[in-house]
């Protein structure tokens, strides 16, 4: 049987770049497609053999489920997850200190008007779990969860480490968190109409949070 192709599902300001680094270690450059954007993929894909194909072994990146279709042999995903409230805040201020993005895009909107403009902010992990070619909704997510080996939560990052770790027998990892959103308010900053608005765009995620952390809790006490 073929081995799996590991695809790391990387949610924007979900821990996912420092986890990127430790996967990517696991992989020499010419197994490991990381963060190489879906066109750009799309197009080496197309040049490559069906025998070429299979000496890729992994996957990163901010692909949404479905990614996998690229492929002839067999896979699994693996992402994490973090509280909406909490990754919206992060995700709007590191963009507001983005060179470029924040003049190019941002300059004049607020903090309410972002979150009714980036999609992002709207059940953007619900909408990369159920797919581009899926119905947004979280039953749909939970089915797609099937394929994946592990989810984990920013918010328990060591422990995510460890079902990472004991699921894809990886070895000693040695870590650094790289991309922090340094300039952003702690959450009890925010005023609560903002945190409010986020809540009512991010419904769904918030429940699939809460499923996803209810079952990685229950993993973490049987290890």
């Amino acid at each position: 049987m073929d081995e799996k192709v590991v695809i790391f599902m990387h949610i924007p300001k979900t821990g996912g770049t420092t986890l990127n680094n430790i996967f990517k270690k696991f992989y020499s450059e010419n197994e490991i497609y990381d963060h190489v954007p879906l066109e750009e993929m799309n197009k080496q894909f197309s040049q490559l053999k069906e025998e070429d194909k299979k000496n890729i072994k992994a996957i990163s990146g901010h692909h949404f489920y479905g990614i996998h279709e690229f492929f002839s042999q067999p896979y699994v995903y693996f992402s994490m997850m973090r509280h909406p409230v909490e990754r919206i805040i992060s995700l709007y201020y590191f963009l507001k200190s983005y060179p470029g993005y924040y003049e190019e895009n941002m300059k004049h909107m607020s903090f309410e008007d972002y979150i009714d403009w980036d999609p992002q902010a709207t059940n953007g992990q619900t909408k990369q779990i159920c797919g581009v070619k899926s119905q947004l909704s979280v039953e749909k997510a939970k089915e797609n969860l099937l394929e994946f080996g592990s989810i984990g939560i920013t918010e328990m990052f060591n422990e995510s480490l460890l079902l990472l770790k004991k699921k894809f027998k990886w070895g000693n990892i040695k870590y650094k968190k790289v991309n922090v959103t340094k300039s952003r308010p702690l959450l009890n900053e925010v005023p609560i109409d903002i945190i409010k608005k986020i809540e009512k765009h991010n419904e769904l995620d918030i429940e699939l949070f809460q499923y996803i952390k209810s079952n990685f809790i229950k993993q973490i006490n049987d290890l």
